[in-house]
């Protein structure tokens, strides 16, 4: 029995007996919007003010729409987006079929912000938007909306074969149909992608090109540490109240009834799931918030797929939620996220053409719009292309790999791709004479380099040799493709790995000293160092110790320029420009200098007065455009009480020690470093 907008639908039957039955009560009550009765009734409401919704569709862009029926038999449509005047001589479309969120049980395309996203997406990707509504539960338990969206793309398959419709003859490209969902919308989006990659549902003349999935709502019965429900605000119990409770509330409605959240509708890697290893998936691209309570679930089946060697692009969204684009799709945020969307698959070497996606195949080649060196250029496409090999000044000719130190590569991010190359001179001795283990991680601007770049990898030959010490040089993801927080996050993951091998694996444990660990790092490496003292501080990896950090010309930076920066000359091997390039390319999508991940002092940083920090050494290079930055860091810390030890290199720039690593100032450095270590307790 269904009731809509107060209006009972199917009529009920008195009872005959003289006693009235009690009345129904409510079960389940999901945003006031939906009620499930305990007479198995279900009421809807069109009130949707526990949501916020936009009150001004914008009107000056220049997309035109049209609501289409694509199953007449359940009287099922969607909203067919084009923007105007494209089309015919200017190049064929990409097709992106969006299916809303709303937990399977709400919201519909007609309401005023999926309608602004989908103008959005349409007029700024640019793209024919297919945004279609489903079959809602309660009154329709999974799988009705899976059958839906099958019905969609049979509908737009018989669309590509017949050039029915007039807006898609103008202007689909059927050759690259995207699939694309926010929240339940991307739990589609995924079994859609299954389907095909399976052979279960047939395309013909169309081509699925790639899976956009925007925060899918997936669940299991074992909660990930970001599914934690909160203890609710006093006085309010309600299900809104708490996101995991709402979504918990939303598989009770949409799941098989009896199903729990391990079901394959919503547990891709439940039980009783069918294995997805064997199974052809294009390209992937999922978003993931920052803020979002099922980020840790997204970033698990984006890891997982990645593990099966899928195509996928993962990019977290710092500081948003989930549903972001949804709530605000006219945002500073939701722009950044439709230009993600666009570039779409972005990566691609120099001898790799681009795959088929959403940019205009007639549009003119594109052009540098970013260049790092030689080592990295950002296309105005949105593609980034990399170097293979490491530019100048970053390629020692020098033979230094002389025998005095072994070395060798291990993985340890599977799911990313990482990994870190570990060095121990040759004779390493007995227990007695286990070897410091210095953690080091290198610079680049967060955008560019890597452990096996030849200087790089001529420093930690060196730092090995003459410490001497164990060296663990690791990789981690890199910007704009990955852009901040991201090698933060790899550079705790790395210290945890360590944790973890250093005494279970005997080629470290033979050598190392897990009571004395030092996680050093250049530049932006310089930077993660920091972070990870704030975060582990010389007790935070038990059983390993970490004795202490050092920090060499870490990457602190801030609105304001400090003298060293004004004074930078053209030359230099970092200037304004360039570091300027570095913060945009690596930051999150609009966030300035002053945030938190560069500047430690900035106005939305954490105070570090009650952070236990450990033994740090900070080196500072006189003529790097960082030099101020890096002193006034030692200073203020030391003012906090904190046991910081500040050296200053005359007549040095910047990353001295990873471009010149066999020069007399590095071997300098390397004294400096030992005699750190030395200071080390027992």
């Amino acid at each position: 029995m269904c009731r809509r907008d107060g209006c009972l639908s199917l009529g009920t039957t008195m009872s005959s007996s003289s006693s009235s039955p009690a009345p129904a009560h409510v079960v389940e009550d999901c945003l006031g919007i939906v009620q499930l009765l305990s007479d198995g009734t279900v009421t809807r409401s069109g009130d949707y003010s526990s949501i916020s919704l936009m009150r001004d569709v914008p009107i000056d862009l220049p997309v035109q729409w049209k609501d289409v029926v694509y199953d007449a038999g359940r009287g099922l449509r969607l909203r067919m987006y084009a923007p105007a005047n494209h089309g015919g001589e200017e190049g064929k479309l990409p097709v992106l079929v969006y299916f809303h969120g709303g937990g399977f049980c709400i919201a519909s395309f007609e309401l005023p912000n999926f309608h602004s996203g989908a103008l959005r997406l349409a007029g700024e990707l640019p793209a024919v938007v297919l945004s279609a509504d489903y079959r809602l539960a309660p009154e329709h338990r999974l799988p009705a909306a899976y059958e839906d969206a099958v019905a969609v793309l049979s509908w737009l398959r018989g669309q590509a074969a017949a050039a029915a419709d007039p807006w898609l003859a103008a202007s689909a490209d059927f050759e690259r149909v995207f699939v694309c969902g926010d929240s339940c919308g991307g739990n589609i989006a995924h079994h859609l992608t299954v389907g095909c990659g399976s052979g279960d549902i047939a395309l013909d003349a169309a081509r699925l090109a790639g899976c956009v999935m925007l925060w899918p709502y997936f669940g299991g019965e074992e909660r990930m540490p970001s599914e934690a429900p909160p203890p609710p605000p006093e006085g309010d119990a309600s299900p809104s109240a708490m996101g995991i409770t709402l979504f918990d509330q939303m598989w009770r409605l949409a799941l098989p009834a009896g199903a729990t959240r391990d079901h394959p509708a919503a547990n891709p890697f439940g039980p009783e799931s069918p294995p997805l290893d064997g199974v052809a998936f294009p390209p992937v691209l999922i978003v993931d918030p920052e803020l979002d309570v099922l980020r840790d679930r997204v970033a698990d089946y984006a890891a997982r797929l990645e593990a099966m060697g899928k195509r996928v692009e993962l990019v977290k969204f710092e500081g948003q939620g989930h549903g972001f684009f949804v709530l605000d799709p006219m945002s500073e945020a939701s722009g950044e996220l439709v230009r993600v969307v666009r570039r779409f698959p972005s990566k691609r070497s120099r001898a790799q053409p681009a795959m088929a996606s959403l940019s205009d195949p007639n549009a003119p080649p594109p052009h540098v719009v970013e260049d790092c060196r030689g080592a990295l250029q950002l296309l105005s496409d949105g593609t980034v292309v990399r170097a293979a090999a490491a530019p100048p000044p970053f390629y020692v000719r020098l033979d230094i790999d002389d025998g005095r130190v072994e070395w060798k590569d291990v993985v340890y991010d599977a799911a990313h791709g990482l990994g870190v190359r570990m060095y121990r001179p040759a004779a390493t001795g007995g227990a007695e004479e286990k070897l410091p283990v210095v953690v080091y991680f290198h610079g680049g601007g967060f955008c560019i380099g890597s452990c096996t770049w030849p200087n790089f990898h001529a420093g930690c030959l060196r730092l090995a040799a003459e410490l001497p010490a164990v060296v663990l040089s690791f990789d981690y993801r890199l910007a704009p493709e990955h852009r901040l927080p991201a090698a933060h996050e790899d550079a705790a993951a790395a210290l945890i790995w360590l944790r973890d091998q250093l005494l279970s694996d005997p080629w470290l444990a033979d050598a190392a000293d897990a009571r004395k660990v030092f996680v050093s790092g250049e530049s932006a490496g310089g930077n993660f160092a920091h972070h990870l003292a704030v975060r582990f501080g010389a007790a935070g990896l038990d059983p390993v110790r970490v004795a202490g950090y050092v920090l060499l010309m870490p990457a602190f930076i801030s609105e304001r320029p400090t003298p060293s920066e004004l004074a930078a000359p053209a030359t230099a091997f970092l200037t304004r420009d360039m570091c300027d390039r570095y913060c945009r390319l690596a930051l999150p999508a609009g966030a300035d200098k002053d945030h938190p991940l560069v500047n430690p002092f900035g106005p939305a940083s954490r105070s570090l007065e009650a952070a236990d920090v450990g033994r740090v050494l900070v080196v500072a290079a006189d003529g790097d455009l960082l030099r101020d930055k890096n002193v006034e860091y030692a200073e203020r810390m030391k003012a906090m009480g904190k046991d910081v030890e500040l050296v200053v290199f005359a007549g040095e720039e910047h990353a001295f020690f990873g471009v010149k690593p066999m020069s007399a100032a590095t071997g300098e450095l390397v004294e400096v470093i030992r005699r750190f270590i030395a200071g080390a307790a027992a």
